[in-house]
């Protein structure tokens, strides 16, 4: 049965109204041209994926607190910095399938916005009730920069490994999926292990749901992306499916595909990567890991008593899986 978001965040509907409300508030600013792009950002309608979870995660243990709301915002301007930053580095054109920041307002001024959603994100964490999430935000802060840095100097240095992968989504992407999972219990139970617990399963949906992004530069549709297919490869991002394959060809194998790759978008040379990754069972090795974290993911939430959001948590799970965008 297809799974639809609406039906994910029912438990949270009106904490979730509550957090959007918060959220287009911190955005503001007395500058004209900062609040007209927020308003440009707020308007492309993004899943809010990271603080749906963080909602939910509060959730197993009570009602959401005014520490949740703010933990929820700085999750998603923290991400929405990372975003507008990507799209930079990846001179992406569009992003959620409208032109991104930089195709509209240049260079320039998309990385001192980004500088300024993070600055939003450091003048609010000062507001967190909590020094243990004042010092998880700071850590995740860390870890999604050097993430970043990380992928790009390997794909430099051509020294992408599948352990590198893992380590550099878990610092780019999972890290603060699973901070914000933690956070969101946090803010309702004092037991460490329920920390911990919702830490794990925020790590591994993480890795899960950027294997699921990693799969669409192969199999994925730009109109149902929202962003252009086959952009990794342009850049030389080797993700998993292709670390495998170049794992079952020899050097001069290796050789000719990258330079196929080094051509960017050429139909005729992806169509021939395509083939040649599902021939040595890239694509379905990505896709075995896809489930083995996505069922770790489910098993973190044993210890918690069923509830709609525990429901809603284990169903996100199969939302990542299923999902066409």
């Amino acid at each position: 049965m297809k799974i639809s978001l609406n039906d994910l965040i029912r438990p949270i509907h009106a904490e979730f109204n509550t957090f959007q409300h918060e959220f287009e508030d911190m955005l503001k600013s007395h500058v004209f041209l900062i609040n007209q792009v927020m308003k440009y950002v707020v308007a492309q309608k993004g899943k809010k994926l990271r603080p749906m979870l963080l909602l939910l995660a509060a959730k197993l243990r009570g009602e959401c607190t005014p520490d949740t709301y703010r933990a929820a915002c700085l999750v998603e301007t923290l991400h929405t910095a990372t975003l507008v930053h990507d799209d930079v580095v990846d001179e992406a054109e569009t992003r959620r399938g409208l032109p991104s920041i930089n195709s509209i307002w240049r260079n320039k001024v998309s990385v001192l916005i980004g500088d300024y959603l993070f600055s939003k994100a450091l003048i609010n964490m000062v507001h967190l009730g909590k020094p243990q999430l004042l010092k998880l935000l700071s850590e995740t802060s860390d870890r999604l920069v050097t993430g970043e840095i990380d992928q790009i100097d390997r794909a430099r240095s051509d020294t992408m490994t599948e352990e590198a992968y893992f380590r550099m989504i878990d610092d780019k992407t999972a890290s603060l999926l699973a901070a914000g999972c933690q956070m969101g219990i946090m803010t309702t139970s004092s037991e460490e292990a329920d920390w911990q617990a919702l830490g794990q399963y925020g790590h591994n949906f993480g890795i899960a749901f950027q294997l699921k992004d990693d799969l669409f530069d192969f199999e994925g549709r730009e109109a149902s992306v929202g962003k252009p297919i086959g952009l990794d490869l342009k850049h030389n991002m080797v993700t998993l499916p292709l670390i495998h394959t170049f794992s079952k060809i020899d050097l001069r194998e290796q050789k000719r595909i990258k330079r196929a790759l080094s051509k960017g978008k050429d139909k005729a040379n992806q169509k021939m990567v395509l083939e040649l990754v599902k021939r040595t069972g890239g694509l379905d090795h990505a896709k075995q890991r896809l489930q083995e974290f996505s069922d770790r993911a489910i098993q973190s939430l044993d210890r918690f008593p069923d509830s709609s959001a525990k429901h809603s948590l284990t169903q996100f799970v199969e939302f990542n899986i299923q999902r066409e965008k």
